[in-house]
């Protein structure tokens, strides 16, 4: 049973909308809810969205939605779009980054760069993972699934050696994936627009601000 709820109130890092990815649900909800306040009145709007959650809806106690509330839930939505404090242009991302390696805003953002991984932690989409070995004091060998991060210095390790061995590429390298090449992998971005990496981050690095300042270059040129 899976429930989602409309976001009527997003973040000042949340761009969700520009990324066709909310703040409404559109599919794979057995259950969708909206929150409707408007002077004393709380409401929730509940819509099905498969036949277990129209039983669901069935055995709850509460009245029939009027055309009134679907429209509080349209404005509410329309509030919500509008009040987002970030947006992504993806027009031509794939590309743009797959031919901008050499870019110098991967210098600069570097410079700043703490390599924490609080990002890719914080993101609901990324799923780098390593695996451990151990032995036990009883002799026993596992090996076990580790949450891991594309910023470790280790993830990349190859034959005692990483692969990138620099913030600045290891920096590319999650940026290009999440906005580039998740598209050749999913069909798909990588990024929905959430903005946890934004407000995680502890030196404010904007994954949206750093993607502009590349797109800014594309043009002027």
């Amino acid at each position: 049973m899976i429930i989602a709820a409309n976001c009527t109130d997003p973040a000042g890092t949340c761009f969700c909308a520009s990324m066709g990815t909310g703040p409404e649900s559109a599919s794979g909800y057995d259950l969708v809810f909206t929150e409707l306040i408007e002077g004393d009145r709380h409401e929730f709007l509940f819509v099905p969205g498969s036949e277990a959650g129209a039983a669901v809806l069935d055995g709850l106690t509460s009245q029939p939605a009027t055309e009134a509330h679907h429209d509080a839930a349209a404005a509410a939505m329309d509030r919500s779009v509008s009040s987002m404090g970030r947006s992504m242009d993806t027009d031509g991302v794939r590309d743009l980054l797959v031919e901008s390696p050499g870019h110098p805003r991967w210098d600069e953002v570097a410079a700043r760069c703490l390599a924490c991984a609080n990002c890719t932690m914080a993101c609901p989409t990324c799923f780098c993972s390593t695996m451990v070995d151990s032995v036990g004091f009883d002799g026993v060998a596992e090996r076990s699934r580790h949450w891991d991060s594309c910023f470790s210095l280790d993830f990349s390790s190859l034959h005692g050696v990483p692969v990138r061995d620099s913030t600045r590429s290891r920096y590319r390298q999650w940026m290009t994936h999440k906005l580039a090449t998740w598209h050749d992998q999913f069909g798909v971005s990588g990024c929905v627009g959430c903005g946890r990496c934004i407000t995680w981050c502890p030196v404010g690095i904007d994954i949206t601000e750093e993607l502009a300042a590349i797109q800014r270059d594309r043009m002027s040129l």
